[in-house]
C-alpha cells in the first residue's frame, strides 16, 4: 500500500462492520463473470454481494482481524492475505476484480499492474466508493458533534481527501476510459450503528483503544434511541483489461 493509514483498521473490524452500509446489488449489473476477486475486501461488505451473484469469489485481505470477520460473515469464500501491489493469484485467473472504498490506500501504478495480471482478457476492474448525500437523519446532537469534532482534531485526515483529488485512478490507464455510474441508496441502522460509523474511519485507528471503546459509548449515549437513515450515493468506475477472449481454468490459486 502507498499509505499505511489504509492498514490502520485492524483495531477497527467490528466496528466497521457494524458501521458501514451494505452496497446497492445493481451497481453489479452487466457484468459477465463467473470467477472474480474483492481486493482489499475488509470485512465481506461487498463480498457478500459477489457470492450472491457469481459462482466462484475469492477475497483478498492484508489484515487478518478484518479477514477473520470476513470469515464469519461470508464463510463460504476462500479468503486470503494479499495486497493490490502483491495479489496471491496465478495471472489470468479472474473474469472480473472489484475494488470497494480502498483503492485511494493502494500505489495506484502497481496496483493496476497486479490487476492486469489476474485478470483473464477482457476482464472487468469495477472500482467504488460510498459518498453521503445527506448525513445521519435524525443523527447526532450538538453535545455528541462537538465531542467527536474534539478528538478529530487530535487526528490524521481521513481517506476522503485522497477519493477527491482523482489521483487513485492515474495508474489505470490500460482500463481507460473507465465508465462511470452513480447508485442512491438509503441504509438504516440504530444509535450504535450510527457510533461505530464514526469510530471506524482509518483516522481512528491511531486512536488509544480505551479511548475509542469510551467514545463511542459516548456518541451511543448522545444519539436518539430510534432508527437513523443514511442517504448515500455510490460512485462506481469500471473498464475492461485490454486482450482477446480465451478460456482458462478456474482451479488453482497461488498463496
Amino acid at each position: 500500500m502507498s499509505d499505511p493509514q489504509g492498514l490502520a483498521f485492524a483495531a477497527l473490524a467490528e466496528d466497521y462492520d457494524l458501521g458501514r452500509a451494505p452496497w446497492p446489488p445493481e451497481m453489479l449489473d452487466g457484468i459477465d463473470a463467473e470467477c472474480v476477486l474483492d481486493l482489499a475486501a475488509g470485512t465481506g461488505k461487498l463480498t457478500a454481494l459477489l457470492a450472491e451473484r457469481f459462482a466462484s469469489v475469492v477475497a483478498v485481505e492484508p489484515l487478518p482481524e478484518m479477514r477473520a470477520v470476513l470469515q464469519r460473515n461470508v464463510p463460504e469464500v476462500r479468503a486470503v492475505a494479499g495486497t493490490a501491489e502483491q495479489i496471491p493469484l496465478d495471472d489470468a485467473f479472474v473474469d472480473a476484480v472489484f475494488v470497494a472504498d480502498a483503492f485511494h490506500w493502494f500505489d495506484s501504478e502497481l496496483a493496476a499492474h497486479e490487476i492486469e495480471r489476474v485478470l483473464r482478457p477482457r476482464g472487468w476492474l469495477v472500482v467504488c466508493f460510498a459518498e453521503w448525500r445527506r448525513g445521519f437523519q435524525p443523527g447526532l446532537e450538538p453535545e455528541a458533534r462537538a465531542r467527536l469534532e474534539e478528538v478529530r482534531s487530535r487526528l490524521p485526515s481521513p481517506g476522503g481527501a485522497k477519493i477527491q483529488s482523482g489521483l487513485w485512478r492515474q495508474g489505470l490507464r490500460a482500463f481507460e476510459p473507465l465508465e462511470e455510474l452513480a447508485f442512491d441508496h438509503d441504509w438504516v441502522t440504530d444509535a450504535e450503528g450510527v457510533a461505530a460509523y464514526y469510530v471506524s474511519f482509518s483516522s481512528m485507528g491511531s486512536l488509544p483503544e480505551d479511548e475509542r471503546i469510551r467514545l463511542r459509548q459516548q456518541l451511543v449515549g448522545l444519539l436518539p434511541n430510534v432508527r437513523h437513515r443514511l442517504a448515500l450515493r455510490t460512485r462506481v468506475y469500471r473498464g475492461r483489461r485490454p486482450g482477446t477472449e480465451r478460456r482458462h481454468s478456474h482451479s488453482s490459486a497461488s498463496g
